[in-house]
């Protein structure tokens, strides 16, 4: 029933259900029922004209002609152009896959985004936002001034992206091939917009093509200089370096792939030229590499076991130069209840339940004896848990317990210690290592060591540590990434005196 009398006008409530109306008595049901048949098909034809005229100016928008065709198409190239590489920003290569793998893998911490890598992540995510109201806009080119909007989103789309892209290669970031791709898809649209259109606005389109070139030629001319690694002034002591090299991590979506970064390590260490090397997370194809290319090393690595795969095979290397010492011992130990062999710490927690560490974890080490002056020196390099504090309190204990193992045998001899703490100086294993030996790091100022490749803020303390029975100097955090990043981590590096 209608809310209304069709004669008398009166309101009707929604539940009267009687035919007749209770003012006038028409039958509601039947009075004028021809007119108002006629009045409701008189609609129907006007809405399904409607439909049929907004159907034709979708179809004349998108798809009248063969360029209308490709200009749709082309609409939505740039979601395939911008998985390429669009930039170089924080020392990584940026693209569509790679920021949507950062997030995944690293979380969203815009806090620990560089400027460039944020005008990057810009750049992409406006690209899209902007590009589909292109798309939207462009289904309606046929109505009057569709081709004038068409210029305007395009004009904006096109201003936003490059703006960006130069404030990217002004922060200290580059451009790339994705770029260079999404920059000539907004020109040929720019000019499908023109044929698509009637021809009009012919002198906007060759300027805003022209302009498309020149800001690409701006661009590829704001290019960083690729730089050497910085050399180290070495002093009177032993230069020790500790570094995890990430090595089973990374890929080549964002420029961190593990061989790429072999080659920067070597680079790094050949201008760095340390004494002695500490690595973590070192692996066959690593050991390899640097076994060829710092051939001026002796090295001594056993794998930790216990891990999935051989890439993932980690070791703790320990590196000496061949011309300034001879080893006098090399050994390796588990931290664990069993040290003699391949184990991984367990306890029992406060229910009672069997718990382990992460992984199984060692230290490895070498007994030196330096060829100038006949001192010796124990090089010990460790990786403590990432997942159990017990094992990690348990693993510091254990190397006190070495370390004055090999002081008893040796007498008078420096100890170096170098490794991947997984803690910061407030934790126990900290406290219990350096109760016995002291922290290279004398500067009095606190930088992170992990950075997680730029995409997580990871605080201001390091969790990598040289220590020392000695004396030290010198020490700097290898922080240097302007060629790209090394690893996940930055090395340390200290002066001892032996």
């Amino acid at each position: 029933m209608n809310n209304t009398c069709p004669k008398c006008g009166e309101k009707l409530s929604p539940f009267y259900l009687k035919q007749n109306c209770p003012h006038c008595g028409v039958d509601l049901l039947y009075y004028k029922l021809d007119e108002r048949l006629e009045a409701d098909a008189a609609e129907s034809e006007r809405q399904v004209e409607k439909i049929r005229r907004f159907a034709d100016i979708l179809k004349a928008s998108a798809v009248s002609t063969p360029l209308h065709i490709i200009r749709l198409v082309l609409f939505f190239t740039p979601l395939l152009s911008m998985c390429l590489t669009m930039y170089i920003a924080d020392h990584k290569k940026v693209s569509l896959i790679s920021f949507i793998l950062g997030i995944v893998n690293h979380g969203f911490d815009i806090g620990a985004w560089s400027r460039d890598y944020l005008f990057s992540v810009l750049a992409i995510v406006l690209v899209i936002v902007l590009s589909l109201a292109v798309i939207i806009n462009s289904l309606f080119s046929a109505t009057e001034h569709g081709y004038v909007r068409n210029y305007a989103f395009s004009l904006v789309n096109t201003a936003v992206f490059v703006s960006l892209s130069l404030l990217v290669c002004v922060s200290g970031g580059a451009v790339r091939a994705g770029f260079y791709v999404t920059l000539a898809i907004y020109a040929a649209e720019l000019l499908l917009h023109f044929f698509t259109g009637g021809k009009k606005l012919k002198l906007p389109t060759v300027a805003a093509v022209a302009l498309c070139v020149v800001f690409a030629i701006v661009c590829s001319l704001i290019v960083p200089a690729k730089q050497d690694y910085p050399k180290l002034t070495k002093g009177d002591g032993i230069t020790v370096v500790s570094f995890n090299t990430a090595a089973p991590w990374g890929t080549p979506l964002d420029d961190t792939a593990s061989g790429d970064r072999a080659e920067r390590f070597v680079d790094y260490m050949k201008n760095v030229s340390p004494s002695l090397i500490g690595t973590q997370e070192l692996n066959s194809a690593w050991l390899e590499k640097l076994s060829s290319d710092m051939h001026e090393y002796d090295s001594y690595c056993v794998k930790r076991g216990g891990d999935e795969d051989e890439n993932k095979s980690e070791m703790n290397g320990v590196f000496w130069l061949k011309e300034e010492f001879t080893a006098i011992e090399t050994n390796t130990f588990w931290l664990s209840q069993t040290p003699e062999k391949e184990s991984r710490f367990t306890y029992t927690d406060e229910n009672g339940e069997e718990q382990e560490a992460g992984c199984n974890r060692i230290c490895s080490y070498a007994v030196l004896n330096e060829n100038k002056t006949n001192k010796k020196i124990a090089f010990l390099n460790t990786h403590l848990d990432n997942s159990s504090e017990e094992a990690i309190e348990f693993s510091a204990r254990l190397l006190v317990e070495r370390i004055n193992g090999i002081k008893e045998k040796y007498g008078d001899i420096t100890i170096i210690l170098t490794g991947d703490f997984n803690q910061t100086d407030d934790g126990e294993a900290y406290k219990a290592v350096s109760a016995v030996l002291h922290n290279a790091d004398d500067s009095n100022q606190t930088r992170a060591t992990w950075q997680d490749w730029g995409y997580t803020d990871t605080g201001d303390k390091p969790i990598d540590f040289i220590f020392t029975s000695s004396d030290s100097s010198n020490y700097a955090v290898l922080d240097y990434a302007e060629n790209g990043y090394i690893s996940d981590h930055y090395g340390i590096k200290a002066e001892v005196k032996a």
